[in-house]
């Protein structure tokens, strides 16, 4: 989908080039240029006198106009490409709002507008409207009863946050729990679920619905998911990225090569379903928007997901890895070597995985579980530590506070922090920390008789594993208690942090070949096939390494 987002981007920059010159800004008088500068913006009329560029047009009043008039809201010209902008939060709404719209919990049917921020006013039968934050057809979970709404929009939005609500007392008796029928009450009993469309007189309580089949259903069946009636309020309980999929997806759905038009669902695990039109689908990793050089009639994709990527199946024990990089430099082309080699290596061989930058949010690639941005973290200045390596603490403790936002490593049996230049094999690692799963434990990969004050062994920090449980600990005792020894690098530090708290030391050197762990000669394709290997800064060694160790077997 970020691919697809791009693609759609440049496309805007392109429009933009040819038309912004006489094409009108957001707000500003649209009526004689008929188009809009931002992308995904609309021009629409309020009369024969005025129109303007905004997301979206509902009819009646307008709470950001000057004057209380209602709008036509007729569509001249064609929406500017790219993606259409979420609803106004920031613009203050006119003076006359407070006076003239109607307050929640009254009825907004004939003054056509809210006072409140964020709210708009919806129809929920002839004889009632009222003013909501959104508003799907059928019962809602906040209103005080479960009579169902209409949802036709009297007049527009009035800008504003989001701020969600309470569930009713009747949602618990009355709606349905997750994974069962909800057709007939089209409410969710559940926080962050709502009911789904099957087909009609089935629906299901989930947390979302991508239209096309359900890869964990019993049956290849395509699901509508029209939404019926509102989300229950709430966050929805996390739940694990490990996917069930059914047997019939590798006869039923489509292999790389075919049409998935009709099947929207693809045979292969991590391939996506995308349309080039209305005749034609394919299978793949990733989709760019626009003409594919390889295809003979020249026409361009839309590249659209057609139902859900397949999940490939996890391995055991579970890894959660993720590397650090800055942007601009061969780290980030290393990640994206990564993400596109063989179905995913190095962290993408993992089953869950992060990249994590500090200058902003970069495009990596498609990875196998789909489109992968880096993640944000806080940075902080690199200093020499007194072992005379990078003085990074700062930095990492910012990198675990985030790796602990993300929450990915709460469904792995392991975390791994992977340094962007070491090479690594994951079904390699898996056999060397299968035998300590379920044990709060970290791995020191090197054991050499220079780590005097380490006791002869430590966990370099290329390449740091640890267990869920060890993990566990950290985040519940680690972040507030390990407030000491910054004078050493992070790897350092974190194994010092693990002993104060619990954490114990599984000594395995099998595990990492390390030039920088003394004696430090290894060959990538040595026959003692470690699972990883550091340190190589660029490219073209990097992948060198990788292919040595390929050859000689995974």
């Amino acid at each position: 989908m970020a691919a697809r987002e791009d693609a759609i981007i440049v496309a805007a920059d392109k429009h933009k080039a040819k038309k912004h010159k006489q094409c009108s800004a957001k707000y500003k008088d649209c009526k004689e240029s008929k188009c809009c500068k931002d992308a995904g913006l609309q021009c629409f009329q309020k009369n024969k006198k005025w129109a303007t560029c905004m997301s979206q047009c509902d009819g009646g009043l307008n709470p950001v106009d000057e004057e209380p008039s209602k709008w036509t809201c007729k569509a001249l010209g064609k929406r500017t490409p790219g993606p259409i902008p979420a609803p106004d939060i920031w613009t203050k709404p006119a003076a006359w709002v407070q006076k003239k719209c109607a307050a929640t919990g009254e009825d907004c049917k004939k003054r056509g507008c809210c006072k409140d921020k964020g709210k708009q006013c919806f129809k929920k039968n002839d004889k009632w409207s009222g003013c909501k934050e959104d508003c799907v057809p059928g019962p809602d979970p906040i209103d005080s009863n479960n009579e169902t709404w209409d949802c036709a929009a009297v007049g527009m939005r009035t800008p504003g946050p989001l701020t969600g609500g309470k569930a009713s007392d009747w949602v618990k008796d009355y709606c349905a729990a997750k994974n069962t029928n909800c057709y007939e009450s089209r409410c969710c009993k559940d926080p962050g679920h709502q009911c789904y469309m099957k087909t009609k007189g089935y629906g299901t309580c989930m947390k979302d619905c991508i239209p096309g089949p359900l890869l964990a259903d019993a049956n290849s069946d395509l699901w509508n998911c029209t939404a019926l009636g509102g989300r229950t309020p709430g966050m929805s309980s996390a739940e694990s990225p490990s996917k069930y999929v059914a047997d019939w997806v590798k006869t039923n759905c489509s292999k790389v090569g075919e049409n998935c038009l009709d099947t929207m669902c693809c045979a292969d695990p991590t391939d996506q379903c995308y349309a080039k039109n209305d005749k034609w689908a394919s299978c793949s990793r990733g989709c760019k928007v626009g003409v594919h050089k390889e295809d003979k009639d020249k026409k361009p994709w839309s590249c659209a997901n057609l139902g859900p990527r397949t999940p490939r199946k996890w391995g055991k024990p579970t890894l959660y890895c993720y590397s650090v990089i800055r942007l601009q430099t061969y780290e980030a082309d290393i990640m994206r070597m990564q993400a596109k080699t063989d179905d995913g290596i190095g962290i993408f061989g993992c089953d869950e995985y992060d990249v994590f930058a500090a200058q902003g949010r970069g495009w990596i690639g498609d990875g196998p579980n789909g489109p992968v941005w880096t993640q944000h973290f806080i940075d902080a200045p690199v200093t020499r530590s007194v072992d005379n390596t990078a003085g990074n603490t700062a930095l990492f403790r910012n990198v675990w506070n985030a790796v602990r936002e993300v929450g990915k490593w709460a469904f792995t049996d392991w975390t791994i922090k992977m340094d962007p230049d070491a090479v690594l094999f994951a079904p390699r690692l898996r056999k060397h920390l299968l035998p300590h799963n379920g044990k709060a434990v970290y791995i020191q990969n090197c054991a050499s008789y220079t780590l005097v004050q380490q006791g002869g062994a430590m966990m370099f920090g290329s390449v740091e594993a640890i267990s869920h449980q060890g993990m566990d600990l950290y985040f519940q005792k680690g972040v507030t208690q390990c407030n000491g020894n910054y004078q050493y690098g992070e790897d350092r530090w974190i194994g010092l942090c693990f002993q104060q708290i619990g954490v114990y030391p599984v000594t395995d050197p099998g595990i990492l070949g390390d030039k920088l762990c003394v004696p430090g000669v290894f060959s990538c394709a040595g026959p003692d096939k470690r699972a990883a290997y550091h340190f190589y800064k660029d490219v073209g060694s990097w992948m060198n390494c990788y292919q040595q160790g390929k050859a000689a077997g995974i």
